[in-house]
């Protein structure tokens, strides 16, 4: 089974069993909707338990959640670190969509064939993602957008960037 991370749990809040999240997906709305699904995930990479949603709010940029059955500050302090994870799911994307973790690692090419280098990193801003592409001597960056990207291939493990002068 392959797993997104959708948070980590930061913290405690309150006495009832609330968790501070820092969020880290675009579909907060429905991953955190009342009623669904996570698995915790520990610091060393295990699945532990499976969680329901009982109740969601945002505040400043981060989420608070409880869970159906922890009503308690004791029950979810263990919790405080580890990741919210939830089964993978294509579903949640459209056409021309992908999950950032399926593009690290992607060899990146001009589309006049020269290779670039592979993704390390896509890095978010409030306008566009950005692939952080390794390349000696140094990183090189290109915004994730129409503009600049002409293909992607996850069965080829590869993205095609229209060539852009003097970007290397």
């Amino acid at each position: 089974m392959e797993y997104l991370t959708v948070g980590t749990i930061i913290r405690t809040v309150g006495l009832k069993g609330e968790v501070k999240i820092y969020p880290s997906t675009h579909f907060r709305d429905s991953r955190f909707s009342k009623g669904s699904h996570v698995f915790l995930r520990d610091i060393d990479g295990n699945i532990k338990d499976e969680l329901v949603i009982k109740s969601h709010r945002e505040d400043k940029g981060f989420d608070f959640l409880k869970f159906e059955g922890l009503e308690t500050i004791e029950q979810v302090e263990g919790f405080v670190h580890f990741d919210l994870v939830v089964e993978k799911d294509l579903s949640f994307l459209e056409k021309g969509e992908y999950f950032f973790c399926d593009l690290v690692g992607l060899d990146v090419y001009f589309d006049n064939g020269t290779l670039i280098g592979k993704v390390k990193k896509v890095e978010e801003y409030n306008s566009y993602a950005t692939l952080r592409i390794a390349h000696k001597p140094k990183d090189v960056l290109i915004p994730f957008v129409k503009a600049f990207i002409h293909s992607v291939s996850l069965e080829e493990k590869k993205i095609i960037v229209k060539y852009i002068e003097g970007l290397l």
